[in-house]
């Protein structure tokens, strides 16, 4: 009987135990499909499965035309054919890793929730205020966040990203979603007295490990609809976060619109689009990130991330 296990899209990249190099896999209910190790062993239509970014970059209907391969084979092959193949790997024999690694660019919005410009104490901004954070912060599923000596006052944010499909400048609002390879969650974690004391946010924003990503990229038409998700944040088991991208000053085709005002998007680029209230800083009194503290993500659709605090 043919095998499915197909219940949503969740693209992503994987390490076969202990430590193998990162392939790019689909995320079944009882295993990994390896679609890098497909690309070596199937004919692909030309599609490049060694990563994510690589397999955006490689074609504008990159995910159609995937999606066609591993439906094709998911339909005319068993479990047991796929496992022997080597091309079905059960969840026990790898690690999930980011799925993005080194994406072009890293977009982050600033004061995009109403209720988090609130708690800040700030009127809702005009435009969209953007800062970048570098691919080096990046970082995956249950690794560390790093805590630098230099900062005392470590945040969590928890965001819906963007993940770019294609190449694209001045793109019109109208058809900004076009441009939408799926979604994420992002954790961006924050030095708030490196932020504030600098004035500016980069350097405060952008230290190794400050950009947790994952668990995996879900397609765009599994998210019909990205301005009606939930989001929720808990530390230590305890509920710090719980808002609604609904309530998003600027909505995913704005940003879109406006960021490629500024800079040409690119295939497998982020754009992380702010976050809701309930940011350590601003509770009463505030709270920050400690060593072994865990920090736990969920966005309705999107999966569960999960990372812990190391000095």
């Amino acid at each position: 009987m043919p095998y499915r296990g197909v219940d949503s899209v969740r693209l992503g990249m994987f390490a076969s135990r202990p430590a193998g190099p990162g392939h790019l896999g689909l995320w079944l209910e009882d295993g990994v499909l390896d679609l890098t190790a497909l690309g070596r062993k199937r004919d692909c239509a030309g599609l490049d499965l060694t990563s994510l970014e690589k397999l955006l970059a490689g074609h504008p209907e990159a995910l159609p035309r995937l999606a066609g391969i591993t439906a094709d084979l998911l339909e005319s092959s068993t479990r047991e054919e796929l496992a022997s193949e080597g091309l079905l790997l059960p969840f026990s024999e790898i690690n999930t890793l980011a799925p993005l690694s080194n994406p072009n660019k890293i977009v982050c919005v600033g004061l995009n929730y109403r209720d988090h410009c609130a708690e800040h104490g700030a009127e809702p901004p005009p435009h969209p205020i953007l800062f970048a954070k570098f691919s080096t912060a990046l970082t995956g599923p249950g690794c560390p966040i790093v805590k630098p000596a230099a900062t005392h006052q470590l945040d969590y944010e928890t965001e819906l990203a963007v993940v770019i499909a294609r190449r694209g400048k001045n793109i019109p609002q109208a058809e900004a979603m076009n441009y939408v390879a799926g979604y994420t969650i992002f954790n961006d974690v924050s030095a708030r007295d490196i932020q504030f004391g600098d004035r500016q946010w980069l350097r405060g924003k952008t230290y190794d490990t400050f950009a947790p990503i994952g668990p995996h990229l879900v397609t765009a038409d599994e998210v019909p609809d990205p301005q009606n998700l939930r989001l929720r944040c808990w530390v230590n088991g305890e509920l710090r976060q719980d808002g609604n991208t609904a309530s998003m000053i600027f909505d995913v085709s704005s940003l879109i619109a406006f960021i490629s005002e500024v800079v040409t998007l690119l295939p497998g680029d982020l754009i992380a689009t702010g976050t809701p209230a309930g940011v350590g800083v601003f509770r009463q009194p505030p709270v920050f990130l400690q060593p072994g503290d865990r920090i736990r993500m969920e966005i309705e659709k999107l999966g569960v991330l999960e990372n812990y605090v190391t000095a």
